[in-house]
């Protein structure tokens, strides 16, 4: 009893000095701070409280060329299709669905928020997207703003308590992620990104491919590295982070709408082949039949973009041009009208 009597003012000492620290901290610096290491968070800030649902994207949502004479969003064109609601904007290049799962924790619980349009980027999944560089900053971004006290955020930013490696250390786990994430398409003698990629640097279609020669070739081997891979329920962080987003959905009553984007299918079936699409569909139903058991609605845009909408042509990508974002946000009003989640038009 004695050492009790010792011991409990001093931890509640050191309580009651961890809250004021956080709290002068919260006054101080910490917004500095998310700007620094957690700027996503910024856009949830200013989003109207009066909104009915938040698109979630990465730069498939805003990028423009140089070329453009205005900004465009998919999530603005779909605000302006949705006028009975406000559909606020959270987005930011390169992030994808782990960081939508940080902020979608920091939404208010007693927000006025109905739905989330959530970019679904098939890339996403793929090693080449998972293990990128980037993802240093986005690992520490998922840390920054979690649901905890923000001093106790900052200090594990501090000592780098996130998933933080080298670029070397990335680029192996990329390229052992293309030998031993293993695929089966039927009648097709490869089995890995690895050395279907390698055989196309090689030029082992060019003569059964008229399109492929030395300028084009590295094209279709960026598909190749983006795509080739089939989707591993169990060991995919993407699914992971999109499992966890459905669980926080259903505690908050949220509906689930997920923007399955768009990719270039005519450009990659004509460099790469079938065998490609084969593997895209695979991983489109995949997504489909997941999450649409798990309660949300999943919208396919997979071909929903003509080849002529994509502005990247160096590197596959979801860039769209005005028309091609508005093909997209039209078929999202589409789904969210017809699965009743705003009024429908008289």
């Amino acid at each position: 009893m004695t050492i009790l009597k010792y011991i409990l003012p001093r931890f509640l000492a050191i309580i009651a000095f961890l809250f004021l620290a956080n709290e002068i901290y919260k006054l101080t610096f910490w917004k500095e701070d998310v700007s620094k290491h957690g700027d996503i968070l910024e856009n949830l800030w200013v989003v109207n409280p009066n909104d009915k649902a938040i698109y979630f994207g990465e730069s498939s949502n805003f990028h423009t060329t140089k070329d453009d004479t205005t900004k465009h969003r998919i999530s603005n064109i779909l605000n302006d299709l949705l006028p009975e609601i406000g559909v606020g904007t959270v987005d930011n290049a390169g992030i994808h669905s782990g960081t939508y799962l940080a902020v979608i924790k920091n939404i208010p619980e007693d927000s006025n928020i109905d739905f989330l349009v959530i970019t679904m980027n098939l890339r996403s999944f793929g090693a080449d997207w998972r293990y990128a560089v980037g993802e240093n900053y986005l690992a520490k971004t998922e840390v920054m703003i979690a649901p905890n006290l923000p001093l106790i955020n900052k200090f594990l930013v501090s000592l780098k308590k996130y998933d933080f490696k080298s670029g070397d250390e990335r680029a192996k786990q990329i390229s052992d992620s293309r030998s031993n994430e293993i695929f089966d398409i039927p009648n097709f003698e490869f089995h890995n990104a690895k050395s279907w990629d390698s055989a196309m640097a090689w030029g082992h279609w060019k003569n059964q491919n008229h399109l492929l020669n030395k300028k084009t070739i590295p094209l279709a081997c960026h598909y190749i590295k983006n795509f080739a891979f089939e989707i591993d329920e169990n060991n995919n962080e993407r699914v992971d982070d999109f499992d966890e987003i459905m669980e926080i959905a259903d505690k908050r009553g949220y509906k689930i709408v997920f923007n399955l984007l768009a990719e270039n299918m005519e450009e990659g079936k004509k460099m790469v082949g079938d065998n490609l699409i084969y593997l895209i569909e695979k991983n489109r139903n995949f997504l489909i039949n997941r999450y649409t058991k798990k309660g949300a609605i999943v919208v396919d845009n997979l071909y929903a973009v003509p080849d002529s909408c994509f502005v990247d042509r160096d590197w596959p990508t979801e860039h769209y041009t005005k028309y091609g974002k508005t093909i997209i946000a039209e078929n999202l009003s589409k789904a969210i009208r017809e699965n009743s989640l705003v009024c429908s038009e008289k």
